[in-house]
């Protein structure tokens, strides 16, 4: 996995980034392993601890601004399948609400569509075209497995031994 879950200093989850970008937090002295994976990461100069969890030292303030909506993710969380009929085929991205009738760009206005739906739907509203989705289109959290599969099986083991 080359995953880390990054830890405010008090505790609570603030993003997942790649091994490369904890391992650098970690070497300079911004952030601490939580836990640590069982392999190492091995070079030319020495081995070091491999981070799963990783905890900053200094108090980041953020604003949670939610996941970007992107087409692959909106793939993955569907199952790479049609929210209407159940393909896999011809896939492309569907607004629920159409855009010319207000309809965004957000997690639970898009949906997984095959061309044919795709086509049925038109420009219509799902009253409008009388079909149905089969999935309801949610918004993921880091934990999600539209995000990393493995965070969530670490962040919960974390939970489980911390508490």
């Amino acid at each position: 996995m080359d995953k880390v879950l990054v830890l405010n200093s008090d505790y609570t989850p603030l993003n997942v980034t790649d091994l490369r970008r904890g391992f650098i937090l970690v070497s300079k002295g911004k952030a601490e392993i939580v836990k640590e994976d069982t392999k190492k990461i091995v070079t030319t100069i020495g081995e070091f601890v491999r981070p799963l969890i990783i905890r900053l030292v200094n108090y980041v303030r953020f604003r949670r601004g939610g996941i970007k909506v992107g087409r692959r993710r909106i793939f993955k969380r569907d199952g790479y399948k049609c929210g209407y009929c159940g393909s896999n085929r011809n896939l492309t991205i569907d607004h629920i609400i159409p855009k010319s009738k207000g309809g965004d760009n957000s997690w639970t206005n898009l949906v997984t569509c095959c061309n044919r739906c795709n086509n049925t739907k038109d420009n219509k509203t799902l009253e409008e075209s009388q079909m149905k989705l089969k999935v309801i289109p949610y918004e993921p959290t880091i934990f999600s497995a539209v995000i990393s599969e493995d965070v969530e099986k670490i962040w919960n083991n974390f939970k489980n031994n911390w508490n």
